[in-house]
């Protein structure tokens, strides 16, 4: 019996050639679409979930609250996993990371690596690592150690064997190799490449140093962890306070927070953190892939309900012989079963090419592996063939068999109503799609074409060594930049990215009351506005030739004078990071983070610390004599170096995507919509043929054959708009609230979606309806 229900619905599918490949494409591409996107949001949502223990692993974070802000920070002071270890039984093991890249000589070369960091011996206990040689029970036991992920390990000896036991030189100290491990997944969000060993506990002090280290926390099972968070806070009291209290510091506050492994990467808003993931992100993704593929399960549902008029005979003569509805419907699932598993195997075709680009684009690793997502493919392939097959299956197989077979049922007011409901939906989700493709370009150029407040073209970035030895050399380095003749203008201080700032509080007065405003710095000399070509709204620059701007002059911007409050500025008494003087200038406020953000306020001050950054403006062309220069002076450090509108073009790289995949999706969205109108036109003038025949024999024009196809199908379009147009306006100013600074959605971007929906729409409908009004009607009458 099952052969013969194959059998038959295999000479259905090919009987109705265009509606079968018209379904087969439509669904293969929503599947694809929305395999896809489900690979990606479980590569998110899985990130670190490769340590057995990850639902007992929690990072401890730090809180400092100031008189007027708080300030969130990723890592923790050094004495914190100390106390932990010692006075909290509900933990197994606490261990410390510290960030710590090591310049790697290699081949005539100075190589830095990113990806190393300090470690205790802990880090064992509590993540998981896989030792391809040596062992976790004497790795990092000893001083001046170090442990190598494979890959690492090749690079540098070729293989994990010649790297066990050799010496690798770390920023010119000579480490041992006492493991090489495997390397870490792709979705992990602390990226070791190398652990060096390393001995936290001689640090005693709580708050001399920033909090320099990510700590955590290996938990009982049990252990409950807002109770867990709660006792912390005894430290804060007992060890913190008293030290805060020491350096006058007694109006701030901090606290211990807790965060669990598995909800790391989607961590917010904490300095000194890693590169983080967007559930916002996901949630766009989602929604889009959801959409596509709805609109392709809509598209069968709607071909296969209104081709079921094209079977009454084959299904009421089934019924007269006595085919029961049962029979019926599974012969109708039969046929959803093979269309839609077709279906699916060309989405994992298209899955599998299409891959490779999506890593690519999005910066990550993931594979389409059977035996991993097998049981999830299989409930979806299970779920979408019986959500594309029931109804239509139910629709047939509840008529009477005189109802077939007279065809009395064409005219169901019902099934009329639910396909122009489908259509509907379609074009409403595809003309949304195209407003929020509209929004999320315009709000990409608005971000990336504003006027930034200064300029970065062609200013590279270069870090210069801190250790005091190095740092004698830098005046000099300096100084041979700016004789090159290639170099238009060079800056020394703390650097020019977000990531260079420094927090402090600044002391200050309004209306005689002193205020303590917790502020970004710069520590700049005075060719850092000149560089960047900041503009001053009042008062004046730094100068070298007035000696007391070295210790007492203050520049502020815009939004640090709003937020004291001051009409005028200069003048102003200020106090803050060891300097104690007035407001000599303010500059226009300028975008030096991305403009997600608010520009917060800002102060500069004179450099007097050791520099850790120069910048200069120069043609990329000419780099490798600022290179010759560096290596002049430091032949035994890499040279590491940024172009600053690169690294500021690249906070607005998830935008970017997110503009491309809108594209892409809203294309998709568009092409499977417009597949089932071509398709249901096309049932529609063969179910109409002889009253089109009729009517063009009576006189008709082609016109009003192409006008009598196309209006019903203008008029659901219309009502698809008039939907559409209010939920796109809410949904994308809801994602456009994830920026400081935003456009307005005018009026006209629901206009233009319009109109391309209805062209698109009429373009399609047009083609089929000329064709048929073009028809010789003899054909059509001939049987009558």
């Amino acid at each position: 019996m099952l052969r013969y229900h194959i059998n038959i619905a295999w000479r259905n599918l090919w009987k109705h050639k265009l509606y079968t490949s018209i379904n087969i494409v439509g669904l293969s591409v929503g599947i694809g679409a929305c395999l896809l996107i489900f690979l990606f949001v479980h590569y998110e949502l899985t990130y670190d979930q490769h340590n057995v223990h990850f639902r007992r692993i929690a990072r401890i974070t730090t809180t400092l609250s100031t008189p007027e802000s708080d300030l969130a920070f990723a890592t923790s002071p050094y004495p914190l996993a100390d106390i932990i270890r010692r006075e909290y039984p509900e933990t197994e093991a606490v261990v410390r990371l510290e960030s710590s890249p090591a310049v790697v000589p290699y081949k005539n070369e100075l190589i830095r690596e990113k990806g190393f960091y300090a470690a205790d011996q802990s880090v064992f206990s509590i993540f998981t690592f896989s030792f391809i040689v040596g062992s976790a029970h004497h790795a990092l036991t000893a001083p001046n150690t170090l442990i190598l992920t494979e890959s690492i390990a090749r690079k540098y000896f070729n293989s994990p064997d010649q790297a066990f036991g050799n010496i690798l030189l770390c920023n010119g100290k000579p480490h041992r190799i006492t493991g090489v491990i495997a390397d870490l997944p792709t979705n992990t969000d602390l990226h070791i490449e190398g652990l060096l060993s390393a001995n936290f506990s001689d640090i005693r002090t709580w708050t001399d140093l920033d909090f320099p280290v990510y700590t955590f926390a290996l938990l009982k099972k049990g252990t409950n962890l807002k109770r867990f968070e709660s006792k912390l806070q005894r430290i804060a009291t007992q060890y913190v306070q008293p030290e805060l209290n020491g350096v006058g510091a007694n109006d701030y506050r901090i606290r211990f927070q807790t965060e669990p492994l598995a909800s790391v990467h989607f961590s917010q808003g904490k300095l000194m953190d890693t590169v983080k993931g967007n559930k916002h992100f996901n949630n766009v993704f989602s929604l889009l892939a959801l959409l596509i593929l709805l609109i392709a399960l809509l598209n069968y549902v709607n071909l296969s309900t209104a081709a079921a008029m094209e079977r009454n005979k084959e299904v009421g003569i089934r019924k007269v012989a006595g085919a029961r509805p049962i029979q019926l419907i599974r012969q109708f699932v039969i046929e959803s079963f093979l269309l839609i598993a077709t279906a699916w195997v060309i989405a994992t075709m298209l899955v599998s090419l299409l891959i490779p680009y999506f890593n690519h684009l999005l910066g990550t690793a993931i594979a389409f592996e059977w035996q991993e997502y097998g049981l999830f493919l299989l409930g979806v392939f299970v779920l979408t063939t019986l959500l594309a097959a029931i109804y239509p299956s139910l629709t047939l197989a509840r008529y009477g068999p005189i109802g077939m077979l007279k065809k009395s049922f064409k005219t169901s007011i019902k099934g009329i109503i639910f396909r122009k409901g489908i259509v509907i939906v379609q074009f409403a989700m595809a003309t949304a799609m195209i407003i929020g493709t509209i929004v999320v370009y315009r709000q990409v150029e608005y971000v990336t074409n504003t006027d930034l407040g200064f300029n970065l073209n062609q200013i590279v970035s270069v870090r210069v060594p801190t250790d005091s030895i190095e740092q004698t050399k830098v005046k000099g380095f300096y100084e041979s930049l700016k004789q090159l003749p290639e170099v238009e203008g060079v800056t020394m201080g703390s650097g020019l990215q977000a990531d260079d700032l420094t927090m402090a509080t600044t002391f200050a007065k309004n209306n005689g009351q002193r205020r303590e405003l917790m502020s970004n710095y710069f520590l700049i000399d005075p060719y850092f506005a000149l560089l960047l070509k900041l503009h001053f709204v009042a008062g004046r620059n730094l100068s070298d030739s007035l000696h007391l701007d070295r210790e007492q002059a203050f520049l502020v911007n815009e939004s640090f004078l709003h937020e004291m409050g001051w009409k005028e500025a200069i003048g102003q008494p200020l106090e803050g990071f060891g300097h104690k003087g007035k407001v000599v200038g303010v500059v226009k406020n300028f975008y030096y983070k991305s403009m997600h953000n608010l520009v917060e306020p800002l102060v500069m001050i004179y450099n007097t610390f050791p520099a850790t950054t120069i910048s200069l403006r120069i043609n990329s062309h000419s780099l490798s004599k600022v290179k010759d220069a560096w290596t002049s002076f430091f032949p035994n450090r890499s040279f590491d170096y940024t172009f600053l509108d690169e690294a500021y073009a690249a906070q607005y790289r998830k935008d970017k995507i997110t503009t491309q995949f809108f594209n892409y999706f809203t294309l998709l969205a568009i092409f499977i919509s417009c597949l089932g109108l071509y398709a249901l036109i096309a049932l529609t003038i063969t179910q109409r043929a002889k009253e089109l025949g009729v009517r063009k024999v009576l006189g008709a024009s082609t016109m009003h054959i192409v006008r009598l196809l196309s209006n019903d199908f203008v008029k659901l379009i219309c009502v698809a708009i008039l939907i559409a147009s209010p939920v796109a306006w809410w949904m994308m100013n809801r994602w456009l609230a994830n920026f400081a600074y935003r456009m307005d959605i005018p009026w006209w971007i629901f206009v233009v979606a319009g109109l391309v929906a209805m062209i698109i729409a009429l373009l399609t409908l047009s083609w089929q309806a000329v064709r048929a009004s073009l028809a010789n009607p003899v054909e059509s009458l001939r049987d009558d």
